[in-house]
């Protein structure tokens, strides 16, 4: 005997065309996605299972009632745990030249299942996965998840993007990642077409130029912390340029005394540890005899001094320092007290490092590798800011100008 419960009613499998004796009134068939149900049903020996129902067109186009076991109520002990499970198949249910009414939810299901969950060739990171996941979810689906894909057009999603009050980049990503999802599906044959998002234009350029931070300004906020591990991830930040995912990811492991060099091996964003961002992101840089002795005083009095440890721990977890809340509670509060108006987070450093070394006349080949970055193009173009000071001594070779008097 079986029992249902709260079989989901959700748009019945197709849409037929009603007959009609006269031939100038009568509809073709057609074909619809097919949502199917959803029940609990009890057997005889172990526990109740989730049956998935769906009907199939057959070839004479009369329709054939389907069904597949999603699994057991141990695998999925909710409801919408089954529900999950059934939008994942039934994207592949639907896949192929029937499918004429795909939205965008739909889809982003089936990229979801074939793209992000299995990550068995690791083609995208946890955070860039999470990312997705919130994007789509956040931004992308409430807007645009009930909409066909044949329904999506590129001048309707620029308007929905200027909408938007977010900075270009973050915009650019929206659009990149829903351009992602109709690749999917060009790919995978559930939908017939062009990209639609390749021809929406989305610039990603910033909206004010990064401030850097002049040497000066950078001593005063190293003197003004009086935490520890707050000067030394400034330190390390003012003068190897890591990231602060790399900065958090550092374990004394790492630190080579004896090569003076500090291995890269990993990256922690948020509470995840990830893959650094390419080969030459794992390089490694050079560690300075000033900054290594300041490792090995601070390694001496650490509550974590051995190799597995983190190089800056947190006080309140097993991982690694918040750098975020480090720089909210005490280098920007810091930077006000001390006059410096500019923008600062970690990434400033990083800019502040190249900017100084080529004010000092470094080959930029040299600031490319300290970087890591893998062409001088990028150096050239994102970091090395020259300030006022010194495009005005530049333009001093051009003072005899005003020395010509009018004829």
């Amino acid at each position: 005997m079986s029992r249902t419960c709260s079989t989901q009613s959700l748009r019945l499998t197709s849409i037929l065309a009603k007959g009609s004796n006269s031939a100038h009134n009568s509809t073709p068939i057609r074909q619809r996605y097919q949502e199917g149900s959803i029940s609990r049903v009890k057997r005889a020996k172990g526990p109740d299972v989730w049956i998935f129902r769906w009907r199939e067109r057959q070839a004479d186009s009369s329709l054939k009632q389907r069904k597949v076991i999603l699994g057991d109520v141990e695998r999925f002990p909710r409801l919408s745990d089954a529900k999950q499970a059934a939008e994942d198949l039934r994207a592949d249910i639907n896949r192929g030249p029937q499918v004429t009414e795909m939205n965008v939810r739909e889809l982003w299901h089936h990229f979801r299942q074939n793209e992000l969950d299995p990550n068995e060739d690791d083609r995208r990171s946890p955070v860039t996965i999470q990312v997705y996941k919130e994007n789509m979810r956040g931004y992308v689906l409430p807007q645009w998840g009930d909409t066909p894909l044949s329904k999506v057009k590129a001048v309707e999603v620029e308007r929905w993007l200027r909408s938007l009050p977010y900075a270009p980049a973050t915009k650019c990503k929206f659009r990149n990642q829903l351009s992602c999802l109709f690749s999917h599906a060009i790919r995978w044959e559930l939908y017939r077409g062009e990209n639609p998002i390749r021809t929406v234009r989305q610039s990603s350029k910033r909206q004010s130029i990064p401030d850097i931070l002049t040497l000066d300004e950078m001593r005063l906020i190293v003197g003004g912390l009086k935490d520890s591990r707050h000067r030394l991830a400034v330190l390390i930040a003012g003068t190897t340029a890591l990231r602060r995912s790399e900065i958090r990811g550092l374990k004394w492991s790492d630190v080579d005394v004896e090569k003076r060099w500090l291995h890269l091996r990993r990256g922690i964003v948020r509470t995840v540890e990830t893959k650094l961002k390419t080969e030459g992101s794992r390089r490694g840089v050079p560690l300075t005899d000033d900054l290594l002795a300041t490792l090995n005083e601070w390694r001496q009095q650490s509550p974590a001094p051995t190799d597995h440890d983190w190089v800056l721990p947190s006080e309140f977890s097993k991982g690694p320092l918040w750098l975020d809340t480090v720089l909210q509670d005490y280098i920007q509060p810091l930077a006000k007290q001390s006059g410096i108006t500019k923008k600062i987070g970690w990434h400033t450093f990083r800019r502040s490092v190249a900017s100084l070394l080529a004010a000092k006349g470094e080959n930029v080949k040299i600031v490319q590798e300290l970087l890591r970055h893998s062409n001088t193009q990028m150096t050239m173009e994102l970091y090395q800011q020259a300030d006022a000071d010194q495009k005005r001594q530049a333009q001093e070779h051009l003072r005899s100008l005003f020395l010509v008097k009018a004829s």
